[in-house]
């Protein structure tokens, strides 16, 4: 029998509610347990357990979505649906899996959910006993490899090879040429862990290598196919990196 995931959606506005629930009745592996106009109501139906995935607007009156997630003590795999894209950031530094700017299209949709469905499958995966181990492993930074736990084996990972890295609720994704590792490790963590002379956190949620930008364009980074954000405050310091490695 199919899995199946209890969401919980939140939005002050009618018209939003509806179609994400729409969207929602559309994939048989999601049951929607609650539909609430405000994030008070939904912080309620959260501390009461049994939810998966939040799907919660940002600007809403009394509480916002951004201080719902702050209030939360257990939180559920959260996925933003806003109309402003500057919030995107913030979301990643709540441990949000994803955003969704208004109009929501469902295809758009259906690809957040995926994301948050394969998050939670890792968490079960992954033994609860590995906290401190997989947050450890290390290999000496004179190397040009180390090796990574995923999905219960370890992973000989070379630096050179990593894009960039991102984070993916409690854990993070390296996207490699080839593959995309999903690790129980924090962006902190990577950061310790990788060369400072050839990766550079361009936002608190990810680390690039330097070597395999193709455009900075604004406040973009353009790595093969992806497209990332630089942060306001990184910018500058970003810049210089670039600077000392004479790519610029």
């Amino acid at each position: 029998m199919e899995e199946r995931y209890k969401v919980l959606i939140v939005d002050d506005e009618e018209p939003a509610r509806d179609l994400l629930l729409s969207y929602a009745k559309k994939m048989t592996q999601l049951e929607v347990v609650a539909v609430e106009s405000n994030a008070l109501d939904a912080k309620r139906r959260i501390d009461q357990g049994g939810v998966d995935i939040l799907l919660t607007d940002i600007q809403m009156d009394d509480l916002t979505g951004i201080d719902l997630v702050k209030t939360l003590k257990h939180q559920p795999v959260t996925i933003f649906t806003t109309a402003y894209s500057e919030y995107a950031l913030e979301g990643y530094e709540l441990d949000v899996i994803d955003y969704l700017v208004k109009p929501i299209s469902f295809q758009r949709f259906c690809r957040a959910i995926d994301k948050a469905i394969e998050l939670i499958q890792f968490t079960k995966e992954t033994p609860a006993e590995n906290t401190e181990e997989t947050k450890t492993t290390t290999a000496p930074k004179r190397s040009d490899f180390f090796f990574v736990k995923t999905n219960r084996k370890m992973v000989k990972v070379k630096y050179d090879e990593i894009l960039f890295v991102e984070s993916f609720g409690e854990y993070v994704k390296l996207h490699t040429e080839n593959d995309v590792l999903l690790a129980l490790q924090t962006t902190g963590f990577m950061e310790e862990m990788l060369p400072t002379e050839d990766f550079f956190r361009i936002h608190r949620s990810c680390i690039v290598n330097i070597n395999r930008i193709e455009e900075v364009e604004g406040n973009m980074v353009k790595i093969e196919q992806h497209k990332l954000t630089i942060s306001k405050r990184m910018r500058d310091s970003f810049i210089s990196a670039l600077a000392a490695k004479g790519i610029i």
